[in-house]
């Protein structure tokens, strides 16, 4: 099982290139890449003439040190998503293009949020619906360049308690449906596993893996939380059972990587430069453990 780190806070703060070198000497086998940068339409990633030339310099580099990019996230928090104009023009062709950009640098999985900029309780049927449609619009260029979307559990705050309440996928059922809808061997889940425990309910994140199963469940989001906020820490920081979810992932034969989704702050931009790579090493040595772990549990056949 390949570990990977989220590598863009490194990369924001010392380069492309040096945050690959901090990953692999602390024990990283990979890294997931954010294209959050594509949100911003004057990203040169959004330019027609250059975005492809720089990705193929970002994978000459991964290339070259032997610590590729497996999956990528693609971007999201767009300011225009209530404008149907802005989405037409801007923001859903640089999703697509971010599938692409995701092939070029060498991922095998591209997790696509699902869109759920909307009221979900009363209108989920009406957002399926949306979501069908915007999937499938996504699995011929999936095709083309021969990756997969994984597609995420998610949560959003009830307006007028400001409380966290269900979304897209946020129920095991709801997210099956999805999947098995879909029916595309290029539309995977990507479980967010500080996630599901957001909204209040009786499934744990490990009843999530079991339903979602060896085929379905390709790609993860690692992170803790205290089943309040979306904190994105250290597994063991949080109250996440994290000897139920190896368990799980270990009786489902998981096949995917191991992939952090952590928040900056846990190597902030104020720690010493000098100590980054003992932090860095931290974090992959207690993926490491998590990773051995589900090969514990893992069922031999």
């Amino acid at each position: 099982m390949k570990l990977a780190m989220n590598g863009i806070d490194l990369a924001n703060r010392f380069g492309f290139e040096k945050a690959i070198d901090i990953c692999k000497t602390a024990g990283f086998d990979s890294m997931d890449y954010s294209l959050q940068c594509m949100e911003k339409p004057n990203d040169i990633l959004n330019d027609e003439k250059e975005y492809a030339k720089k990705a193929w310099e970002y994978r000459k580099i991964t290339d070259e040190k032997g610590f590729p990019i497996t999956q990528t996230h693609a971007p999201f928090a767009f300011s225009g998503w209530n404008d149907p104009k802005a989405c037409e023009e801007f923001i859903f062709p640089a999703i697509r293009r971010s599938i692409e950009i995701s092939a070029i640098l060498g991922a095998k999985i591209a997790v696509i949020h699902p869109l759920h900029h909307f009221v979900y309780k009363g209108h989920e049927d009406e957002i399926y619906e949306k979501n069908m449609e915007f999937y499938r619009s996504l699995i011929p260029i999936c095709k083309e360049y021969d990756i997969k979307v994984g597609i995420e559990n998610m949560f959003q705050r009830e307006l007028l308690r400001a409380h966290i309440s269900f979304d897209t996928c946020a129920t095991i059922p709801d997210f099956l449906r999805y999947i098995d809808t879909l029916n595309s061997e290029y539309m995977v889940a990507c479980l967010d596993i500080g996630h599901v425990g957001l909204p209040y309910g009786d499934d744990e994140a490990w009843d999530f893996i079991r339903a979602l199963g060896h085929k379905r469940l390709q790609a993860l989001h690692v992170h803790d939380n205290n089943y309040r906020m979306d904190q994105h820490t250290l597994p063991y920081l949080g109250k996440i059972n994290w000897t139920e979810v190896t368990k799980a992932l270990g009786e489902i034969d998981y096949q995917g990587d191991f992939t952090y989704e952590l928040t900056g702050e846990l190597i902030p931009k104020t720690m010493d430069e000098a100590f980054v790579p003992v932090a860095v090493k931290y974090i992959a040595d207690l993926g490491r453990h998590l990773c051995d772990m589900v090969e514990k549990y893992r069922i031999k056949k």
